[in-house]
């Protein structure tokens, strides 16, 4: 019985097996991207189609800014022939690769936060990011109110089309710096930093040199290593007088006077790093992109570069060198409108200055106040500074309003241009005129101090409103001329001259310029470009 019931057993499972279908092998499902048998133009039309679009990375005006170029372009591709980049997209390949040397940094053009290595996508990306580089360099990238990136925009397709019909054999790194911003300051900067970009490498190696007084030992062959790494020296080139030469060479470059030593100044433009030098490079031109077109008349001062302008007419009638405020004391950036040109001016002693400076020195000795020609009151009525006991008055307090009176040693000068501000800061002349010899000139409370302000009186007097018989513009001049302005100067006496046309002003911060020859690194001496480095860099 048993023996019979194993037969059974056996036949159903053989029964089984025998009567079983096979299963059928899975076939690999290949994505359309990896399919040999779509042709090119047909993957990118599949690309674009709304069942893949939200793959790529592009918003919906981006995509369909792209759907335009290719559905005119009949799907072909543009930079790519069978899968291999041809001579149009191995040039702005290179172009993109390079784009920090147009000012635009890398991180700019990331659409993804993983990028789909495929010639197609490749194709589409580098369409993209050539049309986002036009926008950039008409229009600007960073919002001026955020300080962060605009929303990433393509050019209109009729400025697309230009770039695309520039001939190859003269790239189109030359299209952009033709096609960007049109004002000539703007120009000599592209120019240059493109030049600079491409003699010097983009290093971005970091260095912690001290000034030679602090570090006599390690200063000079730190210093030669950063000049090595920076590209002014070349890996051999250790000798005293190419070192010499050098370092010269970056000290011109960076706005430092050129005597070939290891200061302070001249040791924190040689620790910041390459890479972040030509970033400024870049943010200062986004910034020149992003200003409101200047008046006919008008006074510029760039803190960074301590040099104050004069124009009219887009012609430039008198540069001056100037005193900003110390970092713990800085010059804010404004706008507003020079209304009074002040001869031989009263200075009212702020009270952060009177209570944490005036007050120890007058502690110290008690002639400080008529030495310096300082007035005291309280309220309307002048205090006679013998009849304090200021050794009772406590440390960073002050019950006295002070004011300076004209003369020569007033901290003011001789000469005071007044606008209207928040701050309380203003244009002025200066007793302490040899601090006009140093490079770094960040030494004020906060107002400018001007260089030969009494010229830049004249000036803003003789245009002052742009007198008929001498100038294109009608209107009546002011009474006052620049000969009017010695004589008042002759009498030392306190006086207000109102201007009939106030002259705007705007105080700016750019730390990176140029002019026809040459591009310069200023120090940024306030760090103000350092939140905009932190999103620029990679």
């Amino acid at each position: 019985m048993r023996f019979f019931l194993i037969l059974c057993l056996a036949g159903l499972l053989y029964t089984a097996c025998d009567t079983a279908t096979p299963a059928e092998p899975q076939k690999k499902v290949v994505h359309f991207l990896e399919n040999k048998e779509l042709t090119f133009k047909e993957k990118l039309e599949r690309c674009l189609s709304a069942v893949y679009r939200e793959e790529l990375g592009f918003n919906e005006e981006q995509l369909e800014w792209l759907t335009q170029v290719y559905e005119k372009n009949k799907y072909a591709p543009i930079w790519f022939n069978d899968s291999i980049l041809n001579e149009k997209g191995e040039q702005m390949k290179e172009t993109l690769e390079h784009c920090m040397w147009l000012g635009i940094p890398e991180t700019r053009l990331k659409f993804t936060k993983k990028e789909i290595i495929n010639p197609v996508i490749t194709e589409l990306l580098m369409t993209a990011r050539s049309a986002l580089i036009l926008q950039d360099l008409k229009t600007g990238m960073f919002n001026d109110t955020t300080k962060q990136y605009l929303p990433q925009r393509f050019a209109d397709l009729t400025a697309y089309d230009s770039l695309l019909a520039f001939p190859v054999s003269i790239g189109y790194s030359r299209f952009y710096i033709d096609h960007s911003f049109t004002d000539t300051n703007y120009r000599y900067l592209a120019e240059h930093l493109y030049d600079f970009c491409s003699d010097f490498p983009i290093d971005k190696t970091t260095f912690d040199i001290k000034p030679e007084k602090e570090d006599s030992i390690n200063a000079v062959p730190m210093a030669m290593n950063a000049l090595q790494k920076k590209g002014y020296l070349g890996l051999a080139d250790t000798g005293k007088v190419l070192f010499m030469n050098a370092l010269k060479q970056f000290q011109v470059h960076n706005g430092l006077k050129p005597d070939g030593k290891i200061g302070k100044y001249t040791a924190w433009a040689l620790n910041e790093n390459t890479y972040d030098k030509v970033l400024r490079a870049g943010l200062a031109l986004d910034k020149m992109r992003r200003k409101q077109k200047y008046p006919e008349k008008f006074v510029k001062v760039n803190l960074p570069e301590y040099l104050l302008r004069f124009y009219v007419n887009d012609s430039l009638k008198s540069v001056h060198n100037i005193i900003c405020g110390t970092t713990d004391h800085q010059t804010p950036e404004l706008k507003s409108k020079i209304h009074t040109v002040v001869v031989y001016p009263y200075w009212n002693v702020p009270y952060s200055i009177s209570s944490k400076e005036i007050l120890p020195a007058v502690k110290a000795n008690h002639n400080y106040l008529s030495k310096n020609n300082y007035k005291i009151y309280k309220g309307d009525h002048e205090v006679n500074p013998h009849s304090v006991k200021w050794k009772k008055i406590p440390k960073n307090t002050f019950p006295y309003k002070v004011i300076q009176q004209p003369g020569p040693s007033n901290s003011l000068g001789i000469i005071k241009f007044e606008f209207h501000n928040d701050y309380s800061v203003y244009i002025h002349d200066t007793p302490t005129k040899y601090l006009f010899k140093t490079d770094v000139r960040s030494y004020s409370h906060g107002c400018m101090r001007c260089q030969n302000p009494v010229d830049l009186g004249k000036l803003i007097l003789d245009y002052d409103t742009l007198r008929p018989k001498k100038r294109k513009i009608g209107g009546k001049g002011n009474p006052l001329t620049p000969d009017s302005l010695d004589s008042l100067m002759n009498l030392a006496e306190n006086y207000e001259i109102r201007l009939k046309d106030p002259v705007p002003v705007f105080v700016e911060y750019q730390s990176v310029v140029a002019d026809k020859e040459h591009m310069v690194f200023h120090l940024d001496i306030y760090r103000r470009d350092e939140e905009y480095l932190k999103i620029m860099r990679d």
